[in-house]
């Protein structure tokens, strides 16, 4: 078994914007205004008040963070620029001599992680934008120092998992030549599909059959993929919720703002080579299908 990476981040702060803008950091700190590395950013959100992590990003500037933070719109526009506090995260090599490239590199895997972790108020268009590189990484990040609010320790692979998740839903997509464009299925709550305008599945318009990942079912309950199956149609959805289908996971939710039937794919389906998904994902859909018999 190979040995997972181990990086650590040290932070420092905080810090008044201005101090890092004219090189006046004090001394005491081993960080400087020419650093590169990570920053957080504390101030003021209209939803979440005053104080909080509006913002994670990184510098491999020449300049630092003097360079970076020069008239970034989350400071001077998007939060009370006068309470802003800043927080600046540097590798800590622990006796390790990483090259250039590899700082680099691990500034931004760990940008990446900590956003997608976080989820900072004004990093929402970063979120779940993870790439395939990253995906594969294998690491721990260690947050030392003076962290503030984010977690000391974060493993990548837990993170990464959605994004595999993703990935099947963009496969499945493809295979029925659904083009999925992130504007259309992505928000902060799901990523999917539905399928009654498939010619593959036979069904009526009295319900819908929906495919994908819905992040709040992934973050409570490691739910990864699910179909869900609901109707506008009170008396349909009574006998939708009335199924007894015991060869599938499944949830039933009676509030009527989750009108819904769930029913959650098992391990074997993400174990399968890409040729067998969509056979497999039909088979499926299918069954259900004929069990509603609507």
């Amino acid at each position: 078994m190979n040995e997972r990476e181990q990086i650590k981040i040290f932070w420092e702060g905080p810090f008044k914007i201005n101090d890092i803008l004219e090189g006046n950091i004090d001394k005491k700190y081993d960080v400087t205004s020419q650093s590169q590395g990570l920053y957080q950013i504390y101030g003021s959100h209209p939803l979440y008040g005053n104080g909080v992590l509006v913002y994670i990003g990184r510098t491999k500037d020449k300049n630092g963070f003097q360079s970076r933070l020069k008239g970034r719109w989350v400071i001077e526009d998007g939060s009370d620029s006068e309470n802003v506090q800043v927080y600046l995260g540097t590798v800590l090599n622990d006796g390790k001599k990483y090259s250039d490239e590899e700082t680099s590199n691990i500034i931004d895997k760990s940008e990446v992680l900590l956003i997608n972790a976080m989820k900072p108020a004004y990093n929402s268009s970063n979120i779940q934008s993870a790439n395939e590189d990253f995906i594969d990484d294998n690491f721990i990040l260690h947050n030392e120092g003076n962290y503030r609010n984010i977690y000391p320790v974060l493993d990548s692979k837990y993170f990464w998992q959605p994004y595999q998740n993703l990935a099947i839903v963009n496969e499945i997509a493809e295979s029925f030549n659904i083009k999925l464009k992130t504007l259309d299925v992505y928000d902060d709550e799901y990523y999917g599909f539905e399928l009654n305008d498939i010619d593959k599945f036979k069904f009526n318009n009295t319900y819908i059959i929906w495919f994908g990942v819905s992040y709040e079912e992934w973050n409570e309950s490691k739910v990864s993929l699910e179909l869900q199956v609901y109707s506008e149609d009170k008396k349909i959805m009574k006998k939708i919720k009335s199924l007894k289908i015991d060869e599938f996971k499944y949830k039933k939710y009676d509030d009527e703002e989750e009108n819904y039937f769930q029913i959650e794919f098992d391990k074997v389906f993400f174990e399968l080579e890409s040729e067998s998904l969509k056979e497999a994902f039909e088979i499926k859909v299918n069954e259900i299908i004929s069990l509603i018999k609507i």
